[in-house]
């Protein structure tokens, strides 16, 4: 049942319900308009009110800068008073040495904190005499202004404001000209701050700049957008030698200025009334929108209802077949349950186990393996009966519930769906035949969850499937207590491989010609913790299941060949050490060169070594293997096929593979010399080896009568408890160095 397809080509209901609730682009072109409007109002009134403003600082500035110059002259000229009176009387007496004059000024200037020295200069200014603060006395002449003649008027055209040197004239003899001149080095700058530190505030500035060309002489320049008030400084004469500039800085007092709230006002306004314009346009929209809106999601719901319904049952069954999945079976099983209390022995489940799906779709591809999966899953409605419950739980499981079945009429009912099942399926004229393996759970008691009662008639199937031919199987509670007692073994083998908790044992193989130890074969052994040894075919079994097997072979292939080494090193090894390799380790296309590292690590000859392989090993993967098995005899290896004849046994990987070694599995051993099939098998294989020139090994030899009739078929070698059974490495190195008589390859 498919899920009903939606219109992807134009919107939804809701989408444009939605849309019709936002505003219009006309009103957001309305509220800019407006919005704008009041912005433009606002700049105006700024500019206004701070060219006001502008006005009302420059006249402050203006009042605190004559201020400020009234000031700065009263400190001024009481600096020239001081000279001036010390000049009036030294010109009553003209001092004739330094000394003298110097007696004369030294008061001066101590009681001036401004005048750093005082200098005496002659009519054509030149310096006669100076003070020792005054370092300008290598200089002869030099410029300086003068105060107190008629006319006169300072230039003010030093460059250094804090040496202003400044001079008073003396007349000696006539008042046409000066005779000498009494001058003082006066620190202007200081004086000036000195005046203004009071009257500045942290964002006002003062700067001096000449009267005649605005050449800055004390301060900063002066900003470009800067409030300014000034006022001429007079020092002398009439005219203004200096001017004062009072100036504040641009944007000092933006903060609380009435420019400064009117924009900020102005832009509350615009943003508030966009605000509420806007919301108005939203309010008046969604009304419009609403009714849309409520009939879309009344129409939305309906749609949801039949989606739900869809998505239940997509949950609820395969996709492929349309038949209730493992959920809905469950839920089922279930209620079923509740319903049947009363008669727990009613209720059969029928798991059915389709084989060789994965081949199919291999070979015929993914559309093939689907309509056969439809095809079975009619197959199981047409003979189904009527109350029965068919649901499919995996890709290649189905089940049936039966009610009302005993145990007789569930086992024909079980048949006769295998029956249905295994009918010839066909594809272009192509039969194709489909096995399955059936099993049958009971619900035993009232208390046997659904679950349990799925996951008994799985194990049913699975037994089924374990069978030669495929039979309908009963579940019993003997096969749960066999696969936890499977699991609990796998478990325990795999923590012994992960925790290296496993041995070699070493049998020997005897050559049947002088009874001697030509060799020996190393088998991994496992005690578990109740004592009982575990046999290597169940622990490479398990290795094999659970992914451990490269771990597993390399741990033997060192193991053996590191005690191997240490009988080298003690003189008695035989004459070669055999090592089982797995089909699964040939997986590793590096399992040849893990192997000769090893020899060579361990310093034992290569043709001291033979590697068993099973038959698998031959069948599977072959061009990569054949490269494996030709590496490994390359180097020396010798390679033997152990359990011959029990698998795919073919002459052709006799031809292709190096193999010189066959080894007769112990089944065709247990009873020579009576079992005729057995001789004929044993014959043909020792007279197939002698003509290809392989050596032949009899395994599982336990008595005199087997070893003599081997070896008269032309067996040489054997191996088994006629001799000697599996023993760890003490018992094998105390058989080696034994000292009763007995035939022997030394190293």
């Amino acid at each position: 049942m498919p899920l009903s397809t939606f219109n992807d080509h134009n919107e939804d209901p809701l989408t444009l319900a939605r849309r019709s609730a936002q505003p219009r682009g006309r009103a957001f072109i309305f509220i800019a308009l407006v919005c704008f409007g009041v912005l433009v109002a606002t700049f105006l009134l700024y500019q206004a009110a701070q060219s006001q403003q502008a006005q009302r600082t420059e006249k402050l500035l203006n009042v605190e800068v004559q201020a400020l110059t009234s000031a700065v002259e009263r400190s001024i000229n009481t600096q020239l008073t001081r000279l001036s009176s010390l000049a009036s009387n030294i010109e009553l007496d003209v001092p004739s040495t330094f000394s003298t004059w110097q007696a004369l000024v030294q008061q001066t200037q101590q009681d001036s904190a401004y005048i750093s020295s005082l200098f005496w200069a002659d009519s054509r200014k030149e310096i006669s005499w100076q003070t020792h603060a005054d370092t300008s006395h290598n200089k002869p002449r030099f410029s300086f202004d003068v105060v107190g003649e008629p006319e006169g008027q300072l230039e003010t055209d030093q460059p250094d404001l804090t040496r202003w040197r400044i001079a008073y004239p003396i007349y000696s003899h006539s008042r046409a000209a000066p005779s000498y001149y009494l001058g003082a080095v006066v620190n202007l700058d200081a004086l000036v701050g000195e005046v203004t530190s009071d009257y500045l505030n942290k964002h006002q500035h003062l700067t001096m700049t000449r009267w005649a060309n605005d050449t800055v002489l004390l301060g900063d320049t002066i900003s470009p957008f800067a409030a300014v008030g000034s006022a001429p400084l007079t020092l002398a004469g009439t005219q203004p030698a200096m001017q004062l500039a009072l100036w504040q800085e641009p944007g000092a007092s933006q903060f609380i200025s009435l420019p400064i709230l009117i924009y900020i006002a102005g832009m509350l306004v615009a943003l508030l009334l966009g605000v509420a314009l806007y919301l108005a346009e939203v309010n008046l929209m969604s009304r419009r929108a609403a009714q849309t809106t409520i009939d879309y999601l009344k129409n939305e719901i309906e749609q949801r209802k039949d989606v739900e319904q869809q998505l239940h049952f997509i949950a609820n069954h395969d996709a492929l077949t349309y038949l209730p999945n493992r959920h809905a079976l469950t839920r089922y099983i279930q209620q079923r349950v509740h319903e049947s209390n009363a008669h727990p022995h009613d209720l059969a489940l029928i798991c059915v186990d389709i084989d060789n799906l994965k081949e199919i779709n291999d070979l015929y591809g993914q559309a093939v393996h689907d309509q056969l999966l439809v095809e079975l899953a009619q197959r199981l409605q047409r003979v189904r009966q009527t109350d029965d419950y068919i649901a499919k739980i995996s890709d290649d499981q189905f089940a049936i519930v039966g009610s009302e079945l005993s145990p007789l009429k569930a086992e024909i009912y079980a048949k006769q769906i295998r029956k249905a099942i295994e009918q010839p399926f066909f594809h272009d004229a192509e039969e194709i035949i489909v096995t399955c393996a059936v099993g049958i759970s009971y619900r035993y008691d009232a208390s046997m969850p659904a679950q349990e009662l799925l996951r008994h008639a799985d194990t049913a199937a699975h037994r089924a499937r374990q069978l030669s031919h495929h039979r309908v199987v009963v579940f019993q509670m003997a096969m749960r207590d066999h696969l936890h007692q499977k699991k609990d073994t796998e478990y325990a083998i795999r923590k012994a491989i992960q925790g290296n908790e496993l041995s070699l044992h070493f049998q020997p193989q005897i050559d049947l010609k002088d009874h001697s130890i030509a060799g020996i074969e190393a088998l991994v052994r496992w005690q578990d913790t109740e004592g009982a040894v575990i046999s290597p075919d169940t622990i490479v079994r398990t290795a094999e299941d659970t992914g451990l097997m490269r771990q597993l072979g390399t741990w033997v292939v060192n193991e053996a060949l590191e005690t191997y080494a240490t009988l080298l090193a003690q003189h008695c090894a035989p004459p070669f050490i055999a090592i089982n390799i797995s089909g699964h380790e040939f997986q590793d296309s590096f399992l040849a060169d893990t192997i000769l590292r090893a020899i060579e690590r361990h310093q034992v000859p290569p043709e001291r070594v033979q590697i068993e392989l099973t038959e698998q090993v031959f069948i599977e993967n072959l061009s990569q293997n054949q490269h494996t098995l030709h590496t490994l005899a390359a180097a020396g290896v010798s390679l033997a096929i152990d359990d011959f004849g029990t698998g795919y046994s073919s002459l052709a990987y006799l031809k292709h593979f190096p193999v010189d070694t066959v080894k007769i599995d112990r089944s065709f051993v247990a009873d020579l010399p009576h079992c005729k099939d057995d001789i004929v098998i044993c014959q043909a294989v020792i007279n197939m080896a002698q003509l290809l020139k392989l050596k032949v090994v009899a395994e599982g030899v336990e008595r005199e009568d087997q070893r003599d009739f081997l070896f008269d078929l032309g067996c040489r070698y054997a191996q088994g408890h006629l001799y000697y059974p599996s023993m760890n490495i003490h018992q094998l190195t105390a058989l080696l160095t034994q000292s009763q008589p007995i035939t022997r390859l030394f190293n």
